[in-house]
């Protein structure tokens, strides 16, 4: 019976390759624990660094597009009504206006025609209401007659409404009417005889096209600032909706929600310094209040960083994990080399014992008959038993040794041929007697007659079963008790030896098997023998397509128990040649008894 210390408890920290294996995964696993602990650091940094730049290019995106439209919006105002001074409307000094409005018309896309009003002498009812719009510049420059045109259907009522808010005395008029069929934003610069501003000389003033500025400026005005953006790679792109006062959206043209919202401003829709509402005079009292919105889609800020960075936290588990496997693999490995190593040195040194000590005996009781110190023929013929049985421990010791060296390299072929096993578990019995009587063992032989041939190598199996008897002596203990079965068993011809003795752990009956390994038991003191006994009997089953089983319990005793299948037609007289089928190789388990 074979085996090593069990790797449990403090005996752990005495096997040099679990300590080799350790001290592996320690010097790997500190470094990489350090390593993957800063690149985690960097990444919980990269996502707030993320963060932070994702939420300063949606405020800086969405604070610049604010200012761009109110921009945009006075710049008609700044550049064109106030652009023209009173003087050069009373009178009309239309080759001055001109160039005036036709720049305004170039820069602010978004207005549909200004008007110059001027009353033609104080205090007179009516004045010249001309109109100067995008046709006006396909007439030739100069030619003031066909830039301007009056309209005086168009101008009749807007006039009224504008006199009507010069009663409130602003300066700025601001207010929503229909032209030519259509709703159009009006803005006016009004202007007064004097200071007072009892009377109204003269004004100047622009009209929107409210459904083409939804329709085409501000969407145009919205896709082009984005285009400018430095979108940051790796994230989804930023996104922006402009809805009007009634939640109606602007931008983008398809509509749809903006997501996730991370900024928003609003703003009036008006066509002057947004500073100077207190001094406007608007015709209804309601204002446009407008929106702005930012978003990166349907996830947020955190979301989008934290799926920025899950593929690199997902390669470090994985990274982890093969570094794991291949610490357990090569750490494994070396252990199990350390292993070998220490039980082919145990090995060596057990042979060298069990050699030594049956040499010892044969030349002391040798020398004892040489020089004829025998004290009577009954004791030279002791001493002639003792020399021969020390002799066949010497003969089994070899034998064992050159099939283990045949079976590793191979070469290990069985002969097969129909065998009656009872007689030759009888014939190792009688073999083994003086061992028994030596160890005053009490054998208990129980064969069923009439058992079934089976094709087994007689050689072998006598093997085999002296092996199982030794161990069974070894690992006696105190009991003195051997029971040795040979009988039928669901197609099989099984023996079994069970001895009553230290017995074996559960987890140790999976290593038994290996080659050179023995177990230590606290009852039994430590390993005995060479740790081949086990591996050439599971070899021999094996090759005999049967196999070894075994059941123990520490304390109680072990069964092993040899199966043999019986073959459907065991005709007398047929010789067979079986091999193992692999190479040196032992179970890593014994089959159940």
């Amino acid at each position: 019976m074979r085996g090593t210390r069990p790797i449990a408890g403090s005996q752990m920290l005495h096997d040099r390759g679990i300590r080799l294996a350790l001290g592996l995964a320690v010097v790997v696993a500190i470094p990489v624990a350090v390593l993957f602990y800063f690149q985690s650091r960097s990444l919980k940094d990269l996502e707030q660094t993320s963060a932070v730049v994702l939420r300063q290019l949606s405020s800086d995106a969405v604070d610049g597009l604010a200012k761009s439209i109110e921009n945009a919006l006075k710049r008609p105002h700044i550049s064109v009504l106030l652009g023209i001074p009173q003087a050069r409307v009373e009178p009309l000094d239309l080759a001055y206006i001109d160039p005036v409005f036709a720049e305004g018309l170039a820069e602010s896309p978004f207005i549909d025609e200004f008007i110059v009003w001027a009353a033609d002498e104080p205090g007179a009812p009516t004045g010249r209401w001309l109109v100067y719009d995008h046709t006006s510049l396909t007439a030739p420059e100069g030619a003031l007659g066909q830039r301007f045109h009056e309209d005086t259907e168009g101008g009749g009522a807007l006039l009224a409404t504008l006199r009507d808010m010069a009663t409130r005395r602003r300066a700025i008029v601001a207010f929503a009417d229909e032209l030519h069929g259509r709703k159009h934003y009006i803005q006016a610069q009004l202007r007064w005889a004097t200071p007072a501003r009892e009377q109204l000389t003269s004004f100047i003033a622009f009209a929107v096209d409210a459904e083409r500025l939804r329709r085409e400026y501000f969407p145009a005005l919205v896709g082009s600032h984005l285009r400018a953006l430095q979108q940051p790679a790796g994230f989804p792109p930023l996104r922006v909706l402009l809805a009007d006062d009634r939640g109606n959206t602007v931008a983008p043209t398809e509509g749809g929600a903006v997501g996730a919202v991370v900024d928003e401003r609003t703003f009036p829709l008006v066509f002057f310094d947004k500073e100077l509402l207190e001094f406007a005079a608007p015709y209804e009292a309601h204002r446009e209040i407008w929106r702005l919105q930012t978003s990166y889609g349907e996830q947020t800020i955190p979301e989008i960083v934290s799926a920025s960075t899950r593929p690199q936290f997902v390669l470090m588990l994985l990274v982890a994990g093969v570094l794991g496997i291949g610490v357990f693999l090569i750490a494994g490995a070396a252990a199990r080399e350390v292993r070998l190593a220490e039980l082919k040195s145990n090995f060596v040194a057990s042979v060298s014992h069990d050699l030594k000590t049956p040499l010892a005996l044969i030349q002391l009781f040798a020398e004892t008959l040489e020089l004829g110190r025998a004290r009577s023929a009954d004791r030279a013929q002791e001493y002639y038993r003792i020399i021969n049985g020390e002799a066949r421990k010497l003969t089994r010791l070899i034998e064992n040794l050159l099939d283990f060296s045949r079976m590793e390299a191979g070469l290990r072929p069985y002969t097969l041929e129909p065998t009656d096993i009872g007689p030759l578990v009888r014939h190792v019995l009688d073999l083994m007697e003086r061992q028994f009587s030596q160890g005053q063992f009490e054998i208990t032989a129980t064969v069923t007659p009439g058992l079934p041939a089976v094709m087994a190598d007689g050689v072998a199996v006598e093997r085999a079963v002296e092996n199982l008897l030794a161990n069974a002596m070894k690992y006696s203990g105190d009991s003195r008790r051997i029971d040795v079965a040979v009988q039928p068993a669901h197609g099989e011809v099984v023996v079994r030896i069970r001895d009553h003795g230290i017995g074996i752990a559960r987890r140790e009956q999976r290593r038994i098997f290996r080659k050179f390994y023995r177990v230590h038991h606290e009852l039994g003191g430590g390993p005995q023998g060479t740790g081949l006994g086990l591996a050439i009997v599971d070899h021999t089953m094996r090759g005999h397509g049967g196999y070894v089983g075994v059941e123990s319990e520490p304390g109680r005793g072990s069964t092993f128990t040899l199966h043999f299948p019986v073959p459907i037609q065991a005709s007398q007289g047929v010789v067979d040649e079986a091999h193992s089928g692999d190479r040196g190789r032992a179970a890593d388990a014994a089959r159940p008894a």
